[in-house]
């Protein structure tokens, strides 16, 4: 299911190359390196309206993203409706100024920057060599240059298990070129610089830096492979957590073997400042006749907190403007459960009955945090999409969705239960 529509980013190409590669920077295998007019400003835009009812464990909200805000599920017309604008200068074939907005529902704990997804400036000394600068994608998954453009791809929205947890902006720069060899096109990326990463159901974004990382990229007319290692820095931690893992450091030090040996654990599994994680990805679209084939899965490893695996894989078959889609996705949090230290006995021997359960309060609230950061569930969804209009896409999906227990970090309300969820979704996807 997860794929993107290639013949229709040939038949809007215009748009695409906006919106997908920053204009100057895009490549395909079937049209070669694209020329730009000498001096030329484009305004073009994208958004969905859209509706989805979700049914699965008492107050738990539905998101495509943890960036999203709290919700208590139901049906909600905010969890996919956005609308972007885009304007592109390009003063010579070379230089090019690229800006683009995206409105929509954002949790109170974002900043209005948020809202600006691109603000770079790009330069292209020679047809295959591209350098950017400013706020960019991080172009290190399949849909990463369009996730926001819904029209771009058949399904309602970029496969959560995926990609509702993973950083999507990067505050630096990059450099790509492509070469050709025979009926293939290759591009290396190499990129630097910031990003931001968190839950903002709650208070919890954290700093992301530094960001560096590589992308290999092989395309031809029927296959696109795709390969990344990404180096990320943590430097600070939410601000939710900062209070216990203060606590957690003041308990490490009491004069109890055990007791402080637990605290020290949890503080290493809360605390990320001056951590690290890095993420490897791997990616295949095969496109052929009317079948669409697509595959990404990515590793997380480095700091405990954000040790992941998720991966979805899909096809679709079209039928004239109909398409009918179809995948399985899936996201795993491993060392889970953490459970709850029993300090009161011992503590209340040296420090009294007040001072103990004070303590072990705090030491399950570490336990909490910890297993609300774990995100174990698997997705399986069929939908449809209608082309009826060159510039608008009708489309409804069906998920259900297995939640383990300690698995529910993508969704708002969450506790720490096992449970399983039915989201459908109908909406509209229009470019202009």
């Amino acid at each position: 299911m997860f794929c993107w529509y290639r013949s229709k980013i040939v038949a809007y190409s215009a748009f695409i190359l906006l919106v997908s590669c920053g204009g100057i920077n895009c490549v395909s295998a079937q049209s070669g390196v694209p020329e730009l007019p000498e001096s030329s400003v484009r305004i073009s835009g994208f958004g969905t309206l859209g509706l989805t009812h979700s049914s699965g464990p008492d107050g738990w909200g539905y998101r495509r993203a943890i960036s999203q805000p709290q919700n208590d599920g139901g049906t909600r017309a905010d969890t996919d409706s956005r609308l972007g604008v885009q304007m592109n200068y390009a003063p010579s074939v070379q230089f090019e100024l690229v800006g683009q907005l995206v409105a929509t529902r954002r949790s109170s704990y974002a900043p209005l920057s948020d809202s600006i997804e691109w603000a770079f400036a790009a330069y292209r000394p020679q047809t295959d060599l591209t350098f950017r600068i400013g706020r960019l994608n991080i172009d290190a998954f399949l849909l990463a240059n369009y996730r926001n453009v819904g029209f771009a791809y058949h399904f309602a929205r970029p496969p959560v298990d995926f990609y509702a947890s993973l950083p999507h902006t990067l505050d630096g720069a990059d450099i790509s070129k492509t070469l050709q060899f025979d009926d293939s096109l290759w591009r290396f990326k190499a990129y630097g610089g910031k990003s931001r990463s968190g839950d903002l159901s709650e208070n919890a974004r954290v700093a992301v830096k530094p960001v560096v990382g590589i992308t290999t990229t092989r395309e031809t007319s029927e296959l696109t492979l795709r390969a990344g290692v990404a180096y990320s820095g943590l430097s600070d931690n939410p601000t939710v957590l900062k209070p216990i893992i203060t606590g957690l450091e003041s308990i490490s030090a009491i004069e109890i073997p055990e007791v402080a040996e637990q605290a020290r654990q949890l503080q290493a599994r809360l605390d990320s400042s001056n951590a690290h994680v890095v993420y490897y990805t791997l990616s295949a679209h095969y496109e052929v006749s009317d079948w669409l084939w697509t595959f990404e899965v990515t590793k997380v490893t480095g700091h405990p907190s954000a040790h992941m695996t998720s991966g979805y894989a899909g096809a679709g078959k079209r039928f004239d403007a109909v398409t009918l889609f179809a995948g399985v996705s899936l996201i795993s949090s491993p060392n889970l459960p953490n459970f709850t230290p029993e300090w009161s006995s011992a503590l209340t021997a040296v420090l009294g009955e007040s001072e103990a359960e004070k303590i072990q309060r705090l030491g399950s609230a570490a336990e909490f945090a910890i297993n609300k950061s774990g995100a174990n569930q698997q997705s399986y969804s069929v939908g449809a999409r209608w082309d009826f209009h060159s510039n608008m896409a009708l489309k409804i999906q069906w998920d259900h969705i297995q939640i383990d227990h300690y698995g529910g970090r993508l969704w708002a309300n969450a506790t720490m239960a096992s449970g399983n969820a039915n989201v459908t979704t109908v909406l509209l996807d229009f470019i202009f």
